[in-house]
């Protein structure tokens, strides 16, 4: 998105790429991304009513209505580029390690990105609304006494503000295993290890892959729901969400 944020483009599309997944297309990145970090404060203070956390938002604007999901991976860094990438979600998913490192940078996350956001939204009468904020236990060690702790925490810390997700995902040599081929675990076909291993890994992403989905069909089916109210229509229970349940292009 380099070029997006360096003002040469103004529309996302120029950088998308088909992939051998059908229906998946893909915006690849690289390390020269890490221009952006330079890129948008300049263009801040030199170009008059410029917004660099909206650059990524307006970006994707033209292809909004060619997806049914688009998925953006950040950094675990409140830079400039995840900034955009949260500005220009409906939802988040964070995943957090049930470490005490992990716990605190994470609340110290949360805490500049409200401080952020109201700087850049509140303080200029506009107002940022997400569909959902999740957070998503991830490594979880079941064997780690400190992380038993640590889980406690998050679930008291978030209770009331994010919500945490009903599901872990567990430190797993499979995952190691795929991860090390630049892989996941739904790309291994035959697991040299232990079955009882790989199921309890494969099932925990399934489970969360579900949970996600069901979150996402829920914001369709309000977006659906609005929509017809706005329109005025006797009775919304008879508007359909004709969707896939996969995440798949439209009209394909």
């Amino acid at each position: 998105i380099l070029p997006l944020v360096m003002g040469a483009e103004t529309s996302i599309r120029y950088a998308i790429r088909p992939t051998y997944w059908d229906g998946i297309d893909l915006v690849p990145a690289s390390p020269l991304l890490f221009g952006a970090e330079f890129a948008l404060p300049a263009r801040q203070t030199k170009e008059e009513g410029f917004e660099f956390w909206n650059v990524l938002n307006y970006g994707i604007d033209d292809v909004r209505g060619d997806y049914d999901v688009i998925v953006i991976d950040t950094p675990p860094a409140l830079s400039y580029t995840t900034i955009n990438a949260l500005l220009a979600s409906n939802g988040i998913i964070m995943p957090l390690p049930p470490s005490t490192l992990d716990f605190a940078s994470a609340a110290q996350f949360w805490s500049l990105f409200s401080d952020l956001t109201t700087q850049l939204l509140t303080n200029r009468g506009l107002d940022k609304q997400f569909d959902f904020m999740n957070i998503l236990l991830s490594r979880v060690d079941s064997s780690d006494a400190t992380g038993a702790i640590v889980k406690q925490w998050i679930q008291s810390t978030y209770a009331n503000r994010v919500s945490v997700l009903p599901m872990e995902i567990p430190k797993s040599a499979v995952t190691a295993s795929a991860t090390v081929e630049f892989g996941t675990v739904f790309d291994i076909t035959k697991y040299d290890g232990n079955a009882r291993t790989f199921k309890r890994a494969r099932d925990a992403y399934d489970l969360m892959v579900s949970y996600i989905e069901t979150s996402v069909q829920s914001v369709w089916r309000g977006q659906v729901e609005s929509k017809a109210a706005s329109a005025g229509l006797p009775d919304r229970d008879e508007v359909v969400l004709n969707r896939s349940t996969r995440v798949d292009r439209r009209g394909e």
